[in-house]
């Protein structure tokens, strides 16, 4: 089976939905995990107390019979005053404190203490002037409450939950129910066991006598409230996940609408329509970001593409008319009686033909070369004045040939540029060559050089035709000639050079140009 059937699981929408999904779910069943065992341990904690609770009450009532309530509160021994217990102490020596309570009669407080001595148990209390008043007890007396008050009990948390246990000294056994069948351990205190699959919490407590009072409870109550929260949380989960795939498959496709928006347009402009840009429609600042970069992307492609369709035609037509020269020539050599001097003529023809191509193309060559930094600028500190000061000097035979005055204007404080001096001497002969190529007889090119700021400026000004406004923005481009350089000599590289060689070296062009009264080109060198 093509996995390509299954494209729709492989989109970024239906992964994003889905991890997030199971994000949540995870989370969602850690989170309740973690709450099911809080409420479980709390839930044994309660059991535990009232396990404990109930094991006093049996003990008390074991002790006192069925007339606790007489003795007033039940009271820990370290509530006792310690003259009552000095005074128990030395009534029965050797006696044990089990129990104790607080009663009120006025304003006086009395304390009744039961305690062991070996096996025997003692009532005990101080009364008025310090009379201790004492009696033995039998507690065995007291089953019979101890029986009545496990039915209570039982009656209270119900049959099917608990069971109570009393193992008298002797050995004998009587119980609420029949709810457990193990016997009675040797451990006193909490303790969880396990009966024929099921789970029981245990309070066991040694009496002075030998006796022992076991409260036991079954646990599956609390895995059948855990078992419900479980079904609880399942149930809500899974309405949870429903509605949640549908509204995370949404913000998903949302979210990723810009980016389909995106490889729907790179489709088209891969059909041939480089035209075609992407709406921004501000749905995220990544999706915008994606949107500006796609789309400048494709401006530039679209702008590479015109250029070098605008290259190639241009490139076609200034080679044609060497080739057609060179081709002309060959013709009428090869078709008339040509004797050997007009052979030579005509290879000298046809070789400065190629020398013009090649120059051309050298020409090309080293602008694309500067323009990708396929070669190194050789960055070396050099004088930028003297450099100016040669150039001034070397155009300026050329200038007064064609009857143009060349004005060289440079500070008295030496200028120090770190740059590759053979391009910068190529950029500043470039912006002279233009400037006396546009510039009449009797007209005026001034070149200057100076610091602004921390930049340095060069600048070449004219008082030729100018350009026109339509016209600035293209003449940095390769072949590109305004209407009144066609009729003059050159092929429209030379500015391209100029631009070439400031971009690779992060300086900025300004011009300055009105059509009849001239042009400034600055080139604007920003400090190291």
């Amino acid at each position: 089976m093509s996995w390509n059937k299954f494209r729709f699981f492989s989109k970024l929408r239906f992964k994003a939905a889905f991890w997030y999904l199971a994000l949540f779910a995870a989370s969602s069943v850690l989170l309740f995990y973690l709450i099911s065992r809080y409420v479980a341990t709390d839930m044994l904690r309660i059991t535990d107390w009232l396990l404990e609770s109930t094991v006093r009450d049996f003990t008390a009532s074991y002790l006192t019979g069925k007339n606790t309530a007489r003795y007033g509160r039940a009271i820990s021994s370290s509530d006792v005053p310690k003259p009552d217990i000095s005074a128990f102490q030395a009534h029965l020596p050797g006696v044990e404190l089990l129990a104790a309570y607080r009663s009120q009669l006025g304003a006086n407080f009395y304390y009744t203490l039961f305690g062991s001595r070996g096996k025997e148990l003692y009532e005990f209390r101080l009364g008025e002037n310090d009379i201790a008043y004492s009696r033995l007890l039998h507690p065995e007396q007291n089953l019979p409450f101890l029986r009545k008050e496990f039915a209570d009990k039982l009656q209270s948390f119900g049959s099917d939950n608990v069971y109570f246990r009393f193992y008298t000294p002797d050995g004998s056994l009587f119980e609420s129910n029949e709810l457990r069948k193990g016997s009675g351990g040797s451990n006193p205190g909490l303790s969880t066991e396990t009966e024929n699959g099921r789970e029981y919490r245990v309070m066991r407590q040694a009496l002075f006598d030998g006796s022992v009072i076991e409260a036991g409870r079954s646990l599956r109550f609390v895995e059948e409230r855990l078992t419900m929260y479980t079904h609880i949380f399942l149930m809500f989960l899974a309405t949870v996940l429903m509605f949640g795939a549908v509204a995370g498959y949404l913000i998903a496709w949302k979210l990723t609408a810009g980016i389909e928006r995106v490889s729907d347009t790179a489709r088209r402009i891969a059909d041939g329509d480089l035209s075609l840009r992407v709406k921004l429609k501000h749905e995220a600042v990544e999706v915008d970001q994606l949107v500006d970069a796609f789309n400048a992307m494709s401006e530039n492609n679209e702008n590479l593409v015109t250029e070098l369709r605008t290259v190639t035609d241009d490139i076609a037509h200034d080679l044609r008319t060497p080739l057609t020269r060179m081709r002309g020539q060959a013709e009428i050599a090869a078709a008339g009686d040509t004797d050997l001097d007009g052979f030579r003529e005509m290879c000298g023809a046809v070789a400065e033909e190629c020398d013009s191509m090649m120059r051309l193309i050298n020409e090309m060559l080293e602008i694309t070369r500067t323009e990708s930094s396929i070669n190194r600028l050789l960055r070396v500190e050099f004088s930028l004045t003297e450099l100016i000061r040669q150039a001034g000097m070397l155009f300026c035979e050329l200038a007064e040939d064609r009857g143009i005055k060349l004005e060289v204007a440079i500070p008295e404080q030496e200028i120090l540029l770190r740059a590759d001096k053979v391009k910068i001497q190529r950029l500043v002969a470039n912006l002279l060559d233009n400037a006396l190529k546009f510039t009449l007889p009797n007209g005026v090119v001034y070149l200057s050089l100076a610091k602004r700021d921390d930049s340095t400026l060069i600048a070449v000004r004219d008082s030729g035709c100018g350009i026109a406004p339509e016209d600035a923005e293209r003449i940095f481009k390769r072949f590109y000639r305004c209407d009144a350089s066609r009729t003059l000599p050159g092929n429209g590289l030379g500015l391209a050079m100029v631009q070439a060689i400031a971009n690779a070296h992060r300086a900025k062009i300004e011009l300055e140009s009105s059509p009849g009264e001239g042009s400034c080109f600055t080139v604007i060198f920003p400090p190291e």
